[in-house]
């Protein structure tokens, strides 16, 4: 029996609000310091083991796995770091943080464009794989409405060599988040075009800057005359 959604509360996208800076650089320096911790601590054990061997074998399975356990850790750290940075690049209050500068940037390579406009391109197909293989198949019906906005902004993000970091950021989330208004049926589906439209609207305004500026330096304009 399919589940009543009627009956669940709605929930809105994004669904995670962004703190304020100074709590999103004191998180991101807690991250940092238990990513380092953990690859320190990794490399002092593994630097023991060849020791340890000349020890009990007791002692030997103590370090090793003391060494597995400070790998695993420094690897969740990293991710989780990674993932609280994709989602404060969502927030526009949020850009002056040195910690996510690198990953603006990373939002506007053109190897980042290029995965989001083919993921874009994929959801807009009008043939999606089979539901049964998809753990997380999109809302047919709500691609099909806004079918032509995500195929222009996918040659938008191609084609705009600098845009807006947190259009890309945003973009990116509508595409990955299970709970966004592509997949979650309680999710209201005007967030869709809220969001496409807000991504619209950054992009081509990152495009007309440039030609904004040119316009302003060339001589013999109004303003020189």
């Amino acid at each position: 029996m399919p589940p009543n959604n009627a009956e669940t509360p709605h929930l809105r996208f994004p669904s995670r609000s962004a703190p304020d800076p100074e709590t999103a650089q004191r998180r991101l320096a807690l991250l940092t310091s238990w990513q380092t911790g953990a690859a320190s601590t990794t490399i002092v054990v593994t630097g023991l083991l060849p020791f340890a061997i000349a020890w009990r074998v007791s002692y030997l399975i103590a370090i090793a796995a003391s060494s597995i356990l400070a790998a695993i850790l420094a690897i969740s750290t990293h991710v989780a770091r990674r993932r609280r940075l994709a989602t404060m690049a969502l927030s526009p209050k949020l850009v002056q943080l040195p910690d996510l500068e690198p990953e603006r940037k990373r939002l506007q390579t053109a190897r980042t464009r290029r995965a989001l406009a083919a993921g874009l391109r994929r959801t807009a197909d009008p043939i999606q794989p089979a539901r049964r293989l998809d753990p997380c198949p999109v809302l047919v019906d709500r691609v099909a409405a806004a079918r032509a906005q995500l195929l222009e902004l996918a040659n938008d993000l191609e084609q705009t060599q600098t845009p807006d970091p947190t259009c890309v950021a945003v973009l990116r989330e509508l595409l990955t988040d299970g709970n966004g208004p592509l997949y979650n049926p309680n999710v209201p589906a005007d967030d869709l075009h809220t969001t496409l439209a807000r991504a619209r609207a950054g992009l081509h305004l990152t495009h007309l800057l440039p030609h904004t500026r040119r316009s302003q330096a060339e001589p013999g304009s109004r303003d020189d005359q």
